[in-house]
């Protein structure tokens, strides 16, 4: 008897200006031990010698490469490279970051074990410097493998809406999923809050405790730059992802994780000098904080003062 054929992973691998990184990248995804693995490479309009780079590390192998001919930003990359993949599970990956060999296989075996809900598989994540150096792990561990701090799982909306905990480095996620959000949503300058949101509230989220990716801080990237000035794109769309959390909350515990959320993204606005960002959040604050009279006045004074 035949053994039962294996799903389909498709692999997204976005890059933008990650020359320094596109070899040593690509090769964590060539020495995956699990196939079937579908790779559909985009590369979003760099300005450098990426493009060459992927074209050379992919000779001889059968990978589609995407080449846009102007700048769409990751949300829109990645949903003109999904059209092309046919996998069951997706990872969708930065190309200067990388993953183990493993990674596939185990976050796969876990969902074929899990129940149709189960939409999301994360992991733990080594966080490294600009040259590879280890800095420290997404969850800190006790040893080699178990976190020290409690990892939310299951149905984590109200966690995904009041911190960040997740790596996207770590995730894998049903095709299911991604298709039932009709893809990113392109109006956002990033992904990832939207992502956790939107699809937290209809599929659960399992935490898989084993480090089997590597995440690159590099100074020019979205994540190293975000809470910086001159980013009053990136500070809007969290806004934008706040509105559609506020909808989408059910009990109060949800909505004390917005307050908390919406608290901290204000100070972050007021900090920058983004005031008409935090006028609206104060907007919302006024509807779902039963302290917003406590603290609008010192807010705005600070916001005052910093014009």
């Amino acid at each position: 008897m035949d053994a039962p054929q294996k799903p389909l992973v498709s692999i997204i691998a976005i890059s933008y200006n990650h020359a320094p990184f596109i070899r040593e990248a690509l090769e964590s995804v060539f020495g995956q031990t699990y196939a079937p693995i579908e790779i559909i490479i985009a590369d979003d309009h760099s300005t450098d010698n990426s493009l060459q780079l992927i074209e050379e590390a992919c000779t001889g192998r059968e990978i589609t490469i995407i080449s846009n001919t102007n700048n769409r930003g990751n949300c829109k990359t990645f949903n003109d490279a999904f059209k092309s993949a046919k996998g069951s599970y997706i990872i969708d990956f930065a190309l200067d970051d990388r993953m183990y060999p493993d990674r596939v296989a185990k976050q796969v075996a876990l969902f074929e074990r899990g129940e149709p809900s189960m939409g999301v598989v994360f992991t733990n994540t080594d966080i490294i410097d600009e040259v590879g150096t280890f800095l420290y792990n997404q969850y800190p561990r006790f040893h080699h493998r178990l976190a020290s701090v409690s990892v939310p799982e299951g149905d984590v909306f109200k966690d995904v809406l009041s911190r960040y905990y997740i790596n996207p480095v770590g995730m894998m996620f049903r095709r299911e999923v991604i298709e039932h959000l009709n893809g990113y949503d392109e109006s956002l300058a990033y992904e990832d809050f939207d992502f956790w949101i939107r699809s937290s509230r209809i599929f659960t989220y399992t935490y898989l405790p084993e480090i089997l990716s590597s995440k690159r801080l590099v100074p020019h990237s979205l994540s190293f730059n975000f809470y910086k000035k001159n980013k009053e794109h990136l500070f809007a769309s969290t806004l934008t992802v706040c509105k559609k959390a506020w909808w989408l909350c059910k009990n109060e515990v949800e909505l004390k994780a917005l307050v908390h959320r919406c608290r901290y993204e204000l100070k972050q606005c007021i900090q920058y000098g983004y005031t008409g960002i935090s006028k609206e959040y104060l907007e919302i604050l006024k509807e779902t904080d039963r302290y917003y009279f406590l603290y609008n006045g010192i807010v705005r004074c600070r916001m005052w003062f910093i014009r």
